[in-house]
């Protein structure tokens, strides 16, 4: 088990945290490594070790700080922007496939309408050219509790 720091060294060891997290060091060049956390208070790098509850929050702020740095944003922006190319890619071709099927079906239907209409227009010259054609409309029959 290791031994406890004293207050002073835990207050010194915080502030040059603070420091060094907020960019503002005045001993080193202000890595966010343990070996600066320890010149920056003033301590010996032995004391600084044996602040582990510190050094976990030094490690996790650190951690924080590198995932929200410039650099990591820049990187995440890219990599979102790559795989959304990808999936509007992906739905541009699955639209691209929809439309085509789309005018296939109407093109198909088009075709169907003008075959009924030919139908009908022949029909129709039959009936004109028939003698005893005799054209009997129907009636729709009333619908029940319809008047």
């Amino acid at each position: 088990m290791t031994a406890p720091i004293g207050s002073k060294s835990e207050a010194a060891l915080r502030a040059a945290m603070a420091r060094l997290l907020d960019g503002r060091p005045e001993r080193t060049d202000g890595a966010l490594t343990v070996a600066n956390l320890a010149r920056e208070s003033g301590v010996s790098r032995a004391t600084a070790n044996r602040a582990v509850d510190l050094l976990a929050e030094f490690r996790a702020a650190e951690a924080r700080q590198r995932r929200s740095s410039p650099h990591a944003l820049k990187q995440r922006i890219r990599t979102l922007e790559a795989e959304l190319r990808a999936v509007r890619g992906a739905e541009m071709a699955e639209l691209r496939t929809l439309t085509r099927t789309l005018a296939q079906h109407i093109q198909m239907l088009t075709l169907q309408i003008a075959e009924r209409d030919a139908q009908i227009m022949r029909l129709q010259d039959e009936l004109a050219q028939s003698p005893q054609a005799n054209i009997v409309p129907l009636r729709r029959l009333p619908r029940d509790g319809a008047s």
